[in-house]
């Protein structure tokens, strides 16, 4: 889980689910690998994952 659409995107390529928690509207950059969640928050995670 990250903020930063560069790690979500670094550890999906090393073979990691990746998670993106997003900060309002900001869209994903399309020149990435698309995260496996995206959320608005951590208890949006949770409830995701739990």
């Amino acid at each position: 889980m990250a903020v930063h659409p560069w790690d979500v995107d670094g550890a999906q390529r090393a073979g990691l689910a990746g998670a993106w928690l997003r900060r309002g509207r900001t869209a994903y950059p399309r020149s990435l690998t698309d995260p496996s969640l995206a959320v608005e928050d951590l208890a949006e995670l949770a409830r995701l994952i739990g």
